[in-house]
């Protein structure tokens, strides 16, 4: 028996959709449609996920029913007058639509794709790796930064027996082959996948007919759905299946649509949709297809770019004169809702009261709309109104009048003409009248239409050398320092002179940089310059360089990092609060960073002697920050072990030369006394000066070494406003100007965008609405709204800067309130925090990584642990030598507390376990350990990282190895925001610059400073600002609010003086979104969404 299918919907947790669109409220709208099977819509969203599971119970393989029928006491005002539907009938699919929204063969994509899964189990799984990816919780239809094949990919993997449906294809701004963000074939988006993409959804704006002029499509089933932000509004398109009522029977009828049982859609009059013909709303310019090929695509009236609809787009990619049909095809029903036949014959809107009422006498006479629109005779409809029987007889054979849409704008159809009505003067009882002549069908003519050139961007990495970078690349000097501006190609430069070096064959060279991130990116591309067949250079940190040395000569030698530290502090000073405990490991931090060598001795008086000098040498532990002046006191009084080190270390090349430290430099003194130095970097971007770094020490190699000076200052990056803009605020940390400036390598343009908000919230709201008009909305409403926008950017390349994390709790919420994915960065790896560092420590116990202090802070979130139990524990550790395996050296002890043996011997078992595990399994395995929420972001996020690793001993290591580094992925379809210090050697196309004002940027100092100490705090944060500022390459936002939370409660701020450096002509006002107003319904207007 046939059944009719809506499957497209959205539930009341989506945006700008109807309170109503409960599941009773869908299932007895579905009822008075004549619809039996209704998608759930939005199963990605928790709330309405949870809900599903509780309202709904299985009833055919993979559909759903209601458990209790709806009450229509609740639903009463909801319904037509007198109507309670029987709902018993009606089934669910499970489906949900993601918004993607990413940058895929050098163009912004915006597409809309329906998911759709045949039990909870799967919906589960796949929810748990989304959560992971963006914000589910903050629409219905989250906005994902995934590419379409990815989050194909991972609908097979964790609902395999799913299937994907690209939505409304031809929208102009969201979806697979939109004029606006879209591609020209399925094979461009879903790449190897596109063969298990059976089914395309034709949107309100297009019908079968015109797809059937593309023979690629030939293969696919075209279905048709409403798209429904309320109950109402289902079945206005709806398919018609003869397959058996159940999931896996409508999937196989979708993938072999030729067969029979996909028998018909129920179609929209296209013309209808608001996206059909070419125009601009603004303008009230609607032209037809060929009219815009003429026009050339401009607006006649305003001489800006036309929104090409759908109509043109289909012409663009058909291959056919005229639509071909093949055998076996679904037929089509082209209809008009009822309540819009109902207002155009009393004259009013459809949605009044008159039309309400004669709606709901009609449904209880003939039991649902479709079955009066498509089965009733003619004659039984005549028999209550003549008139309707008409209208449904035009509606029938598509004897209608079109006025079609265009940007934005609904089009209306209607049954009579204006003299038509007239006639009839608004009264059901006059009905005799001879049916109109239908509208002439306009010749569609074939567009000529000139696709743009793609244009070849060369990565820095493949770009040739400028003269100012060849000269420092080929230079003969031994002591070469390169100073290279934002911008300007200087890691290019840094490992092309490497390059240069080992194909001289002079010798060893050695790269060292400061992180094990800019490390791996190094050795990346001397690998692609070099070639697979020659060996890599050696390239590492100071740290790492320095501790390899230092373990060949002590190979028992063991580090105390932060946890460790923090203990041991705890314990060699407990008549000190934590505050203060904090402030004498940041001046132990700071004290080491300014020593040349590591002191032999401590005086009895000295602060650090009970940790240095009593605990650590004692332990045979060497501080984290003790590494590089350890190595460089040995480089002295042991000059076996100096002449051993040299010998691999012909050639030294130092990345970010500015971020030296007194010990780093003395090292790079050391390293040189019998090869060659290139040292490169830029003391305008020194900002680590809290780390000890300073920029003197760039100076002093200079005065002490005599090198050969370079400068870098063709800037590739940014416009040339923004570089004059940097320009004007460094030089006020410049004596007589005598540091070279950069320019633009293009004539590209640049714009600085400043903005005083009222406080931090309306801050976060002006970067969310920003970023909408920069990617040129991430929804219909939102396009709306952007009347003229023509925003292209990718979220990827758009980030957002504070100068502290206080500030981006704010403007995370307001990026979520609109739906817009971020990805979170500061200094320190997201798994160094929360719930997550409990998971990564498991993996390091079961990979036999973890340290004392570690185990200690692991042993403390076991159920059952206390602050006795803990210190007990940590005294018995205390005792022993550090090693490799600190849980079984705890459990060997003989006065281990009984019940602590007992949560070491579950801890044991658990991390054997865990062992034999693979990464993945093994952080799952934690999860239930721990019983943690694995839907949380950044648990989702780790367990991410997790699959993609080899093994775990691999992966723990991995993860030891970069807590130096920000984790930020490059690949990632989202807005950045990090704090400034993190986002230092990153690019993108707009930034936001937040909090630009005194007390934040600059930050006021923690203490009171002399002044000189005064001067270099604010020269330091003037660095920090032009950091941010160089970030940008093509727009720029510069905002401040005039009120902002502090610690001691509400306080008012003053714009920041760097922003009075900034030449006023370079700044300009942002164009501000106009607020959403209600608009009161216009009863000639037909109302679609």
């Amino acid at each position: 028996m046939p059944y009719i299918a809506d499957l497209h919907v959205h539930s009341l947790y989506s945006r700008a959709t109807s309170k109503a669109s409960t599941l009773h409220g869908l299932a007895a709208w579905a009822a008075i449609k004549g619809i039996d099977l209704v998608a759930t819509g939005d199963f990605t969203h928790p709330g309405w996920f949870a809900q599903l599971c509780v309202e709904l119970e299985p009833a055919e393989p993979g559909l759903f029913r209601l458990k209790q029928p709806p009450s229509f006491e609740k639903l009463a005002s909801l319904l037509p007058p007198g109507v309670q539907p029987d709902t018993s009938h009606i089934r669910f699919v499970l489906s949900a639509e993601i918004s993607s929204i990413y940058k895929r063969g050098g163009k912004v994509r915006k597409v809309h794709n329906l998911l759709y899964a045949p039990d909870f189990a799967a919906v589960q799984r796949l929810n748990s790796v989304l959560a992971g990816i963006g914000n589910l919780e903050a629409d219905g239809r989250p906005i994902l930064g995934l590419d379409s094949q990815t989050l194909l990919a991972l609908l097979l993997e964790h609902a395999p027996q799913g299937f994907l449906v690209p939505a409304h294809i031809w929208t102009p701004w969201f979806s697979l082959f939109g004029s606006k963000s879209g591609f020209d074939a399925v094979e461009e988006c879903f790449g190897d996948l596109s063969g298990e993409v059976f089914a395309l959804e034709t949107g309100l704006s297009s019908d079968p007919e015109m797809n059937r002029r593309i023979s690629a499509l030939d293969r696919f089933a075209l279905i048709s759905n409403s798209d429904c932000h309320s109950p109402a509004k289902l079945g206005r398109e709806a398919n018609i299946f003869t397959a058996p009522l159940d999931f896996f029977a409508l999937k196989e009828a979708l993938r072999n649509p030729l067969r029979g049982q996909f028998q018909a859609t129920i179609e929209f009059y296209p013309e209808e949709g608001k996206y059909h013909c070419d125009g601009h709303r603004s303008c009230g310019i609607c032209l037809e297809p060929h009219q815009t090929a003429a026009a050339q695509g401009i607006c006649p009236q305003c001489g800006k770019p036309l929104t090409i609809g759908v109509l043109y787009r289909v012409l663009e990619l058909a291959d056919r004169e005229a639509p071909h049909w093949p055998e076996g095809a679904p037929a089509v029903h082209s209809l008009i809702p009822l309540p819009e036949l109902l207002g155009e014959l009393f004259g009013c809107g459809p949605a009044s009261k008159q039309v309400d009422t004669a709606y709901g006498r009609l449904i209880n006479a003939f039991g649902s709309e479709f079955h009066l629109l498509l089965e009733t005779p003619l004659a039984e409809i005549a028999a209550v109104s003549p008139l309707l029987a008409e209208a449904v007889k035009r509606v029938r054979t598509k004897q209608v009048i079109r006025t079609p849409g265009f940007d934005g704008e609904f089009g209306v159809i209607k049954v009579f003409a204006d003299t038509e009505r007239d006639e009839l003067g608004g009264q059901l009882n006059l009905f005799g009248l001879t049916p109109s002549k239908p509208r002439a069908k306009k010749e569609r003519k074939q567009a000529i239409v000139r696709k743009k050139a793609k244009e070849e961007v060369l990565q820095p990495q493949n770009r040739p050398l400028n003269p100012e970078q060849q000269a420092a690349v080929e230079s003969e000097a031994t002591r070469i320092i390169v100073q290279a501006g934002p911008g300007t190609g200087k890691t290019h430069t840094l490992v092309q002179r490497a390059v240069r070096l080992i194909a001289a064959g002079q010798g060893p060279v050695l790269v060292i940089t400061f992180t094990n991130k800019a490390a791996e990116g190094i050795r990346q591309r001397l690998s692609t310059a070099l070639g697979a067949e020659q060996s890599l250079p050696w390239v590492e940190t100071f740290h790492g360089f320095c501790l390899h040395w230092l373990l060949r000569r002590q190979p028992d030698l063991s580090l105390a990092g932060p946890e460790m530290r923090e203990r041991i502090f705890r314990q060699q000073y407990p008549q000190l609060s934590e505050r203060e405990r904090k402030d004498l490991q940041r001046q132990a931090s700071l004290l080491l960073a300014d020593q040349r060598v590591l002191p032999e001795s401590y005086a009895e008086d000295d602060p650090l002697r009970p940790y240095f000098a009593a605990y650590l040498r004692e332990h045979n532990l060497l501080d984290l920050d003790e590494v590089v002046p350890a190595c460089t006191a040995l480089l002295h009084r042991d000059s076996s072990f100096a002449a051993e080190v040299r010998a691999t270390v012909a050639h030294l090349l130092v990345d970010e030369f500015q971020d030296l430290n007194a010990a780093q430099y003395e090292l790079v003194r050391l390293l040189a006394e019998n090869g060659s130095v290139f040292a490169i970097g830029d003391p305008d971007q020194a900002i680590y000066g809290f780390r000890g770094a300073n920029p003197a020490w760039f100076r002093k190699f200079i005065v002490e070494q005599q090198p050969e000076r370079h400068h870098l200052t063709i800037n590739y990056r940014s416009g040339t406003q923004i570089l004059e803009a940097a320009a004007a605020v460094i030089a006020n940390n410049h004596e007589n100007g005598e540091q070279p400036g950069t320019q633009a390598a293009t004539k590209k343009q640049s714009v600085i965008y400043r903005h005083l908000a009222m406080n931090a919230a309306a801050e976060a709201r002006f970067i969310a609405e920003q970023i909408q008009q920069l990617i040129g909305g991430t929804s219909h409403r939102e396009i709306d709204r952007l009347v003229g926008s023509e925003g292209e950017l990718a979220l990827s390349e758009i980030a957002i800067l504070c100068r502290t994390a206080r500030q981006m709790p704010l403007i995370a919420q307001a990026l979520a309130d609109r739906t817009l994915p971020c990805q979170v960065v500061d200094l320190q790896p997201f798994y160094l925090s929360g719930n997550t560092k409990i998971i990564y420590y498991w993996l390091l116990l079961a990979a036999e990584r973890i340290d004392q202090a570690e185990l200690l802070f692991l042993l403390g979130h076991e159920e059952g642990i206390g602050a006795q139990t803990l210190a007990a524990a940590e005294q018995i550790l205390s005792a022993q030598e550090s090693s490799r395996s600190p849980l079984a050296d705890l459990l060997s002890a003989d006065s281990l507390p009984e019940h602590l043996r007992q949560c070491g011997n579950r801890m044991a078992k658990v991390a054997a376990r865990l062992s034999t595990e693979s990464p993945v399994a093994a952080v799952d395995l934690a999860l239930i350990h721990c019983s943690f929420n694995n839907d949380e972001p950044d648990l989702v996020r780790f367990r991410n990282m997790a699959a993609s690793a080899v093994s775990l001993p691999a992966f723990a290591e991995h993860l030891r190895k970069h807590q130096d580094s920000l984790i930020y992925d490059e690949r990632a379809e989202a807005v950045l925001l990090a704090t400034l210090h993190a986002a230092k050697g990153l690019e993108f196309k707009a930034v936001f610059l937040a909090g630009c004002e005194e007390g934040l940027l600059p930050i006021a100092p923690r203490t009171v400073l002399d002044t000189a100490a005064t001067e270099e705090h604010l020269a330091e944060e003037r660095r920090l600002f032009f950091v941010g500022l160089t970030r940008a390459a093509e727009v720029l936002y510069l905002s401040s609010a005039g009120e902002r939370q502090g610690y001691a409660g509400l306080e008012r701020s003053a714009p920041s003086r760097f922003l009075a450096e900034i030449p006023a002509e370079l700044l300009n006002t942002p164009l501000l979104l106009p607020k959403q107003a209600r608009k009161k319904s216009s009863g000639r207007q037909l109302r679609l969404f």
